[in-house]
């Protein structure tokens, strides 16, 4: 290729947020740009068929520039894509790819690192790069200005994308139907998350109650994982009264809403574990004041694991260290569910074959172009996971 080769495309488009009151999302439109496509080593085009919506492309959206966060816009997010190979760099590591594959993309490691080859590349020390991209991954569609990308390493919130193959799960034998592919689309990174938190991190088992706040897709995610693992109590907690009537559907055996509650740990404590609290619990809202009432609503032994972050880039959770050691209790981060995802994705399709990880029956595609009615329905509840048709 010549090194100016450039291909249109279309993507959507996240200017930098106001710094008061933003609604998240409302900083995107859908424009015509340019993609280079001169790949460099590690690098593949992909030609993007399906990509869902994630709480994450809507969190880092949402922050305007920050020490903390040396984020640059305009920028091209999108993280949960689905298509197929147009091209192939030079010096691949994935021999098994051709082009043609469908592909499932997921995030960004450096493949290299002690961590990344002892199979955790979610604790890659270069993951910092999922968030933080490429300043000139494309380009405006006159060519004069640089838009950022790279996303989680691969941006399919645009038609056609430069991804980095760390990112790219072969899913040539895992799908049946062109269809499969989109449905699959969000297993790299919320539907993995979730499940990851409950399989992986948490290790749940038969003996656990296990209590999960936010039911989206990552929630309802966990929901069916701990359904998985045997779990013999799984609450679903929300304040949206449609999510909290579904969460039964999937796996869980109690629903708790809990916009009015006045004691929001007690009321979480109480339903679980004959008042002794959860075992488990996930949090997937960011939300610090759920997230505190966890805390104090674990069982003594229990885990709280943090899947969700708000867009504070201070956000704390304080801890009396005499109340974590009396109770004996753990407080644990979680990346992309601990999981490596040339392994857990398969895994979670067999489950879906099997119809213990039913995603059909949360998900609904919209085109590509009607992203706010997706964000609209998203945030109604009518819709739990929203994924994207190119």
């Amino acid at each position: 290729m010549s090194p100016t080769t450039t291909t249109p495309t279309r993507a959507i488009l996240a200017s930098e947020p106001e710094p008061q009151a933003h609604i998240p999302g409302s900083n995107w439109t859908i424009e015509n740009i340019i993609v280079p496509t001169t790949l460099k080593d590690g690098e593949l085009l992909v030609e993007m068929v399906a990509s869902g919506i994630c709480h994450t492309d809507l969190l880092i959206t949402s922050i305007p520039r920050h020490p903390s966060y040396p984020l640059h816009y305009p920028r091209v997010a999108g993280h949960e894509g689905a298509g197929y190979i147009k091209a192939i760099g030079p010096n691949s590591i994935k021999k098994d790819l051709a082009v043609g594959d469908p592909v499932l993309l997921s995030y960004y490691s450096c493949m290299d690192c002690v961590t990344c080859k002892l199979g955790r590349p979610n604790h890659c020390p270069n993951f910092g790069y999922n968030v933080i991209g490429q300043s000139d991954a494309f380009k405006s569609a006159d060519g004069s200005d640089d838009i950022a990308g790279s996303f989680f390493g691969q941006s399919s919130f645009a038609n056609l994308s430069v991804v980095k193959e760390s990112s790219v799960v072969s899913a040539k034998n895992l799908i049946e139907t062109p269809s499969e592919l989109k449905l699959f689309a969000p297993l790299g990174c919320g539907l993995q998350t979730g499940a990851g938190s409950v399989l992986k991190i948490a290790k749940a088992g038969k003996g656990n109650s296990v209590m999960v706040s936010g039911l989206g897709g990552v929630g309802l995610a966990a929901i069916m994982a701990a359904k998985i693992a045997g779990c013999h109590e799984i609450i679903g907690v929300d304040i949206n009264a449609s999510r909290v009537g579904r969460c039964e559907e999937f796996g869980a055996t109690k629903a708790l809403n809990t916009k009015d509650s006045t004691n929001l740990a007690a009321s979480l404590k109480e339903v679980a574990n004959d008042g002794r609290g959860p075992d488990i619990f996930i949090d997937t809202t960011g939300v610090s004041a759920v997230q505190r009432a966890a805390y104090a609503a674990l069982a003594n032994g229990g885990t709280l694991v943090l899947v969700g972050a708000s867009p504070d880039p201070v956000q704390k959770l304080e801890i009396d260290i005499r109340d974590i050691m009396t109770r004996c209790v753990k407080v644990v981060g979680c990346i992309m569910g601990d999981s490596n995802p040339g392994v857990f994705i398969p895994e979670l399709v067999k489950y879906y074959r099997e119809g213990r990880f039913p995603i059909d029956r949360m998900t609904t595609f919209y085109k590509a172009e009607d992203f706010k009615t997706a964000l609209h329905d998203m945030h109604s509840g009518e819709t739990i996971k929203a994924v994207l048709k190119w």
